[in-house]
């Protein structure tokens, strides 16, 4: 249960962050994804299914503040949670190439469908233009960001499973 509403606050704050502050220290506007470290991370950690409910949840919030319809961004962030929870079987706590290689390629993935989704099936063909102003910055930058955050966030879940031992429900 701990668990549960720590991956609730961690939630609001990072989308907080990436509403706020990271907003300002976009370079060339372009803006580290940090919600998808957090989805990243838990379908890392935890699985298919923890993944899948964390991206559900960060796309709905994307949905309801960012986006013209309600659940683009549920759909994408659930599918990568989903996906990225196949590794969960390679997890280690103390490796943090895995992380950050699961965070470029998923950030990578997610700017793909959205281009696919949003801009080529309205016929705009522009590709190589979306791909180096747009895809490969963003996920630079988010890999950079990732390898910073990654250490906190792995540092919360596992104090929070220190302290909780026998409190999952």
């Amino acid at each position: 249960m701990k668990r549960i509403i720590c991956s609730f606050i961690m939630m609001i704050i990072l989308y907080l962050l990436q509403t706020t502050i990271f907003n300002k220290i976009a370079i060339a506007g372009i803006k580290p994804n940090i919600l998808m470290i957090l989805v990243v991370f838990t379908g890392y950690r935890y699985g298919k299914i923890q993944g899948m409910i964390m991206g559900f949840f960060m796309g709905l919030f994307l949905d309801l503040t960012e986006s013209d319809y309600i659940g683009y961004y549920a759909l994408l962030y659930l599918t990568i949670g989903y996906l990225v929870g196949f590794s969960n079987k390679l997890y280690n706590s103390e490796s943090i190439i895995i992380p950050m290689g699961l965070v470029g390629v998923s950030d990578f993935m997610l700017n793909f469908l959205i281009f696919v989704t949003g801009f080529l099936l309205r016929n705009r063909l522009d590709l190589p233009y979306y791909m180096m102003k747009i895809i490969l910055p963003e996920t630079i930058y988010t890999v950079i960001v990732s390898a910073i955050l990654y250490k906190a966030i792995d540092y919360i879940y596992l104090r929070l499973e220190m302290i909780g031992k026998g409190d999952e429900i």
